[in-house]
């Protein structure tokens, strides 16, 4: 018989860099147990890292996952009693996952249970979703000019993280449009009330038809926290 899996979510965090081995190691030792560790930059201007409590530019962002249950607890005890034992600046916030390795899937649900400790846990209600991460994939040199587009409608700050488009070829085959490979992903977390007008805005002034080619996507978030 197949073994019943729980729905699973990603906690993305941004802190500052060299931080991101802490985060990970507290994360653990609340059961959420696999992680990626990567960097990229924050786009805010000197006076909002002041504001923020960021002293560079410089990121660790941690894409980690867990059952939806145990990162919903989690993230409810951040918010509400942890940030300050941490001693560091950032954000996590997180996303439901609609799809998933069947192994990788069984794996953490093993991993979970022998951690546990067979203690009864409450389950966290749901809350109404007050945030989006809008994903905008841009030629690089342009993020500046996105992030400053996206400002004027109501975003305050993003991260930026290099990539490179593999799909670039078929995209210029189907649209006509010469496309560049080397890509800056930014990632922002806004409110959803501004969510639209910005990516309307992105959109008017950054398309795949402009010279930032940009391509805008947003995601739904589950609960978010500051960590300070």
């Amino acid at each position: 018989m197949a073994q019943s899996i729980q729905p699973m979510q990603f906690v993305v965090s941004i802190v500052e860099r060299g931080k991101g081995k802490r985060i990970i190691e507290y994360y653990k030792k609340h059961g959420i147990l696999q992680h990626i560790r990567t960097t990229g930059y924050g786009t805010a201007a000197s006076h909002m890292l002041d504001t923020l409590g960021f002293g560079t530019t410089e990121r660790d962002v941690i894409i980690s996952c867990g059952h939806k249950n145990t990162v919903r607890q989690f993230m409810e005890h951040l918010r509400d009693n942890e940030r300050p034992k941490l001693d560091m600046r950032g954000i996590a916030f997180s996303v439901n996952i609609s799809g998933m390795s069947a192994i990788m899937a069984v794996c953490i649900s093993r991993m979970e249970e022998s951690e546990n400790t067979g203690e009864g846990g409450t389950y966290i209600v749901d809350k109404n979703n007050t945030h989006s991460l809008l994903l905008i994939s841009v030629n690089q040199g342009y993020t500046d000019a996105v992030m400053d587009t996206a400002k004027k409608a109501g975003a305050k700050g993003g991260t930026v993280v290099r990539a490179r488009w593999t799909g670039a070829e078929d995209i210029q085959d189907h649209t006509g449009i010469p496309m560049q490979a080397e890509k800056e992903l930014l990632a922002i977390v806004v409110k959803n009330d501004d969510r639209n007008a910005i990516m309307e805005e992105i959109e008017k002034a950054h398309s795949l038809r402009e010279e930032a080619q940009g391509v805008v996507a947003s995601i739904p978030i589950d609960y978010t926290s500051r960590i300070d």
